[in-house]
């Protein structure tokens, strides 16, 4: 045998020696197969993302199985299935990725797009808790910039000392195997502690096992709700009914969660939120379960690992009656997943939006009178033209000869600062001088002993260089931004134009709902915005992945900060409509009726 044949050989033996094998069994008996292919993808060898491994059914009973071989020391193993037809496109399993975990499970036995139920629980040390701890506080003191904007040095140590405790507790009731699962509490405390809207354990930017682990939970509220605070507390209305039998329908008021006040609830699960400074208006938006489109709910995640529900759901409820009447009763009814949830509410109601571009919407109220509705400044996650579709609208609305226009941003978390920027544009009748807040950053250079664990959307962030000078205090300051002047744009509207806002508009809706104000450009109608006047953090994001827990923290790079300062609260309107629960449970829609109010004056 030849040298090279024998080193060949020994180190086949090797890795077949310290492979670490695992079978993935798929159940596709309700399906029809016929021409196709069952296989799996993934990104780790032997699996690729670009060609499929096989799975066979050789007894028939249409579990499809295959058994994979991973190299030693291989950790997290992200995976889907796949159907592939003799021709045309192949079928990806739904939903997000699936998770192996080869150094702690040999099996996973699930349905086709079915989530993984009982993947094993990951544990960490104390010594690594305190690790990812420590790590966590060096990141936000050497990167976060304004991580004294709404606290004090006071302020801080007081949730550091919190955070520290917590993980002293956790040591004490789990030894040296603490379930990653119960420190996502307390960090994620810790985190909305910064009271900084960017800052936070964000539902989006996981890794797969936090999302398999923590998203997929057949534990959720069968139904979709929105918060209103009032002198009787906070209220929860339920605004979609998911459960088999419709006992939920919309307006029914939820006054009670196994067995706790619904206000007992929000007040328990606010210090999760992350908003900034003051506003609770938007930690309590934040607590909603309202996007059937994003990968999580907070109030999903929060409310199951804060209250560990196990069973059916008990819930006392107030059911309205046709005759303007209610019921008060209590029933109980199953748990689902967030999925299940989505899928039954997308079934029973076409009109709900199945994709981003589905929150771009308009029409016309009446001849005069156009409806304009902006959910969401995210165009990155569209796969319409955004530019195109917004002067498109303007163009109809011109067309059909609307005097009247109202510009729905409710519930608009932001995005993308340009696509704020055009539709100011077709709100102006003239120019308009912008002053924009002055930016600054804690850093010039990424310290070498974060840039492990930091990632963004591209690597300009770590040497920020000579695009920054210091400030003299540690910090660093961007470059001035001068007032800027923006023009109408050629198709802008030449009505009367009203705003609808609410606690949900925050960063760059934020900031296009207070330079419409200072323009003049139109009235706001509705409730105070989320963000702070004091001042904001974003625009350059990083994600703060922590080694041991797996857990990726949202932090903001650059300050932005106004002139003056101005108070600790959001854009109030210039046509405050205060939430009105009666008016909700009866359908009607109060901003709107105003904003028509005030148009037709």
């Amino acid at each position: 045998m030849s040298r090279f044949s024998l080193v060949a050989l020994l180190a086949l033996l090797a890795a077949t020696v310290h492979a670490q094998p695992i079978t993935i069994a798929l159940d596709l008996a309700d399906r029809d197969l016929d021409g196709m292919t069952v296989g799996v993808r993934g990104d780790t060898a032997p699996l690729s993302w670009e060609a499929s491994v096989s799975l066979t059914d050789p007894d028939g009973d249409g579990v499809y199985t295959v058994d994979l071989a991973f190299s030693d020391g291989t950790g997290r193993v992200a995976y889907k299935a796949v159907l592939e037809p003799e021709a045309g496109e192949v079928e990806w399993e739904p939903g997000s990725n699936r998770l192996l975990l080869p150094s702690v499970m040999t099996m996973d036995r699930r349905g086709f797009g079915e989530p993984q139920t009982d993947l094993p629980e990951l544990t960490v040390t104390p010594a690594e808790l305190a690790e990812d701890l420590a790590l966590l506080r060096e990141a936000m003191e050497a990167l976060h910039p304004g991580l004294r904007l709404h606290n004090t040095d006071a302020d801080l140590a007081v949730a550091a000392d919190h955070l520290a405790a917590s993980a002293r507790d956790l040591a004490a009731t789990h030894g040296d195997a603490i379930p990653v699962t119960v420190a996502y509490l307390p960090i994620a405390r810790a985190v909305s502690a910064i009271r900084d809207g960017h800052t936070q354990l964000s539902m989006y930017n996981q890794t797969s096992y936090t999302e398999a682990i923590l998203y997929d939970r057949a534990d959720r509220v069968p139904f979709t709700f929105r918060l209103v605070a009032d002198d009787l507390g906070t209220r929860m209305l339920v605004t979609g009914d998911a459960t088999t039998d419709r006992v939920l329908p919309a307006g029914t008021e939820i006054l009670t969660l196994d067995g706790r006040p619904v206000t007992e609830v929000i007040d328990a699960l606010m210090p999760y939120a992350s908003a900034d400074g003051s506003n609770d208006a938007k930690r309590i938006d934040l607590l909603q379960v309202q996007d059937l489109l994003a990968p999580a709910e907070r109030f999903d995640v929060v409310y199951s690992q804060h209250f560990a529900p196990e069973g059916d759901l008990a819930l006392t409820v107030r059911t309205p009656g046709s005759s303007g009447t209610s019921t008060e009763q209590a029933l109980t009814t199953p748990r689902m997943t967030a999925d299940a949830r989505r899928d039954v509410l997308w079934d029973r109601d076409p009109d709900l939006p199945r994709s981003r571009d589905d929150l771009l919407q308009y029409s016309f109220l009446d001849d005069g009178t156009a409806y304009l509705r902006i959910g969401s400044f995210s165009t990155f996650n569209m796969d319409l033209d955004y530019e195109a579709w917004l002067t498109g609208a303007f163009q109809a609305f011109r067309e059909r000869g609307a005097e009247r226009l109202v510009v729905d941003l409710r519930g608009n978390g932001g995005g993308m600062d340009n696509a704020a920027a055009l539709l100011l544009a077709h709100l102006l009748t003239e120019p308009v001088e912008v002053t924009q807040w002055q930016g600054h950053t804690a850093y010039q250079t990424i310290p070498e002993a974060l840039r492990p664990h930091v990632r963004s959307w591209s690597n300009d962030f770590y040497d920020l260089g000579d695009s920054v000078t210091p400030n003299g205090d540690g910090t660093f300051a961007l470059a001035p931004r001068s007032p800027v002047t923006v023009s109408p744009a050629p198709d802008a509207f030449d009505g009367k134009v009203a705003v609808l806002i609410d606690a949900g508009p925050s960063s760059a809706t934020f900031y296009l709902a207070d330079t419409i104000q200072q323009a003049g450009a139109a009235p706001l109608v509705g409730q105070t915005t989320g963000g702070s006047l004091k001042g904001l953090n974003g625009g350059q994001m990083v994600f703060l992945t922590l080694p041991h827990t797996g857990f990726a923290v949202d932090v903001p790079l650059y300050g932005s900060r106004p002139v003056t300062p101005g108070p600790d609260r959001g854009v109030a309107p210039d046509v405050l409509v205060e939430p009105n629960v009666d008016a909700i449970v009866a359908r009607r829609d109060p901003e709107l009726e105003a904003a028509l109010a005030l148009l037709s004056e």
